[in-house]
């Protein structure tokens, strides 16, 4: 083949953005997401943050369910695994900045009137997490296609778990000694990097979530006071043991799952998807008004709250769908 030729096709070949963002060669191993160079790719990055953040404020949402329901997983777990090995690219530490950045500011920003709508709109909230969640379905399908058999048992597995952990989990009443409080930091982690466990519904069944929950208020109030002495136990007795149980958690499984998508990517992939269609039943949206615990029983659905329920859990499929086309059309494996 002439030079100029080969010239002309090289440049006619598709550029990997995400690959180019982060130095990588032709050679390299790209990783998965949205481009950050463009302002849509920094749109839909801050949008996942922001609802990663805000979905980690209900008993019975996960995380990283809306990470993966807007096709960020991949790089989200990619650019964790980087910087616990302490070599990450420019891209990854990009990407983890804006995505955590979108989530504290949306913690901040909603945690009122999340927990006002909780008490008084329980069913309206739970179905638009029920549509945020389901408009993540195509996106994960379309990244397994073309499917294989063991995408679809690996996602019938994932489904059957799910089904078992909201309907099987009984509640425990374990001490809230340093070591279980470690567990229960590890548990929450799972709430960060796995899609469809919801750590606060895990450590509501551990007995571990007042603890936890009362340590972080009684350090926010020695805080707001100025109290050095009073904020010391929360600080060692709580605080300490649950954020090491996070960090450990995530450090630990972010490399496990790197692992697993690069060598089994299909199967992974479609586990992921049967953990995301479960993490729907944690949110039957019909339950007494004020319950945030999910062992509560459910209400009896009236017409009218039917009607509301369908019409929001299209509104949350609808922006899911939105978000995930920002960034433009993500690289295929090879």
């Amino acid at each position: 083949m002439p030079k100029n030729e080969s010239i002309a096709e090289e440049s006619a070949k598709p550029v990997d953005f995400v690959s180019v963002a982060n130095g990588a060669g032709a050679d390299s191993e790209a990783i998965f997401g949205p481009d950050l160079s463009r302002a849509s790719g920094l749109a839909r990055t801050a949008a996942g943050g922001a609802m990663m953040g805000i979905a980690n404020i209900i008993p019975g949402v996960s995380g990283g369910t809306m990470i993966l329901a807007l096709g960020l997983y991949e790089m989200f777990v990619e650019s964790v695994a980087e910087v616990t090995r302490l070599g990450p690219r420019r891209n990854s530490v990009m990407f983890l900045g804006v995505l955590g950045v979108a989530a504290v500011l949306a913690i901040f920003a909603t945690v009122g009137p999340i927990n006002w709508g909780l008490a008084h709109h329980q069913h309206v909230m739970f179905a638009l997490f029920i549509g945020l969640t389901l408009g993540g379905v195509p996106v994960v399908w379309k990244e397994m296609s073309p499917v294989s058999p063991a995408g679809i048992v690996s996602a019938v597995f994932g489904l059957v778990f799910m089904v078992f952990i909201s309907f099987g989990l009984q509640k425990l009443d374990i001490p809230a000694n340093y070591g279980f409080l470690f567990m229960g930091g590890l548990i929450g982690s799972a709430a960060m990097v796995l899609p469809g466990i919801s750590g606060s519904y895990l450590l509501l069944a551990l007995g571990l979530y007042s603890p936890i929950t009362e340590g972080i208020s009684e350090f926010k109030s020695a805080l707001k006071a100025f109290d050095i002495s009073a904020m010391m136990d929360p600080a060692l007795g709580v605080i300490l043991p649950v954020g090491l149980g996070v960090l450990v958690g995530i450090a630990g499984l972010a490399n496990v799952l790197r692992a697993l998508l690069h060598r089994f990517h299909q199967p992974t992939l479609g586990s992921l998807l049967g953990l995301l269609l479960g993490s729907i039943f944690f949110l039957y949206p019909f339950k007494e008004p004020g319950h945030k615990d999910p062992f509560e029983a459910a209400a009896p659905a009236t017409p009218g709250n039917i009607a509301l329920v369908v019409a929001c859990i299209a509104m949350g499929f609808a922006a899911t769908w939105a978000i995930s086309r920002l960034g433009g059309e993500k690289p295929k494996r090879a």
